[in-house]
């Protein structure tokens, strides 16, 4: 597409950083053809501006820009096989999910034999970076592919990043995530201990903000209700980022891990209380949910929102 042209762009998968991404590519006026699963967020579409549709391959055919963002490696993988009679030269995908980095390098092939093309750009900055356009995208493919997309891009995401070949930026995404769920177990755990030692917990975020311990996880997601505004523990676990993604993306991160005979002891202990959280019932709340395993297995008392 020329620098002049304003690409058409479709969109599917309306799910907590679709829909927020949506409106915002709405907002910036692109005209926009929407599918989801869900008919309350396609109707949000629809009131901005959108146009649902619920046959993918005609929606490949009239869209010269195509983002996917949903949960799975098999879910990518049907709405890629559904696509692939629409898709031809001049159409370029972005799948904005997180999934297997082989799977994609495989969807990648798959795209390509169609003459359309193909990028990985998984998202990191949850539903508050995905309502306010400041999400990072880190970008798996062709770097000329990258820059016909960057405006579209641009109106989601404040940084975007080309990390190399197809697949990388779902490898870049795992390293992300595998980090962000440690932080989140390690300032549980000293949470917990703060707590169990009688601690003043606002003068203990205090200090560690501004000390070596300051990690996003901590700014953003203190796990004990009401000592940070913005936490989901004060405002009952609501998700910026569900326990169950965490967990699906921890296990993938060391499924990858194991094919590059990498050693991953921490994301194995993250992924556990991940794991219990999910099994507590916590699957659906934000995924610093989990301190209410390390409390529990703490014997302190139950986190309440």
């Amino acid at each position: 597409m020329s620098s002049e042209q304003r690409p058409t762009v479709g969109y599917i998968g309306l799910g907590a950083m679709g829909a927020p991404m949506v409106a915002n590519l709405c907002r910036a006026g692109y005209d926009l053809k929407v599918a989801s699963r869900s008919r309350g967020p396609i109707e949000a579409a629809v009131a901005l501006g959108a146009t649902a549709t619920e046959d993918l391959a005609a929606l490949a055919r009239s869209v010269s820009v195509l983002c996917i963002c949903v949960p799975t490696s098999s879910d990518v993988d049907q709405v890629v096989s559904d696509l692939l009679p629409g898709l031809g030269a001049g159409t370029i995908v972005l799948d904005c999910s997180t999934i297997d980095p082989e799977v994609e390098r495989e969807l990648h092939e798959r795209v390509a034999a169609t003459g359309a093309r193909y990028l990985d750009a998984p998202l990191s900055g949850g539903t508050i970076g995905a309502e306010a356009g400041t999400l990072t995208v880190m970008v798996g493919g062709d770097a000329a592919v990258l820059d016909e997309v960057r405006p579209v891009l641009g109106a989601v995401a404040s940084t975007v990043v080309h990390v190399g070949g197809p697949g990388m930026g779902q490898v870049v995404k795992l390293c992300n995530n595998l980090i962000y769920a440690a932080q989140m177990v390690a300032v549980s755990e000293a949470a917990a201990l703060a707590v169990a030692s009688g601690a003043d917990l606002e003068r203990l975020v205090e200090v560690i903000e501004a000390s070596s311990g300051n990690c996003v996880a901590l700014q953003t997601r203190f796990p004990v209700p009401g000592v940070l505004e913005h936490s989901p523990a004060t405002k009952g676990w609501a998700p910026g980022f569900a326990t169950r993604w965490m967990l699906k993306d921890l296990d993938l991160a060391l499924a990858w891990a194991a094919t590059q005979q990498v050693a991953t002891a921490f994301t194995a202990h993250a992924k556990d209380f991940h794991r219990a959280a999910v099994d507590n019932g916590s699957g659906g709340e934000d995924f610093s949910s989990v301190a209410k395993v390390v409390f529990r297995r703490s014997n302190l008392p139950t986190l309440e929102g």
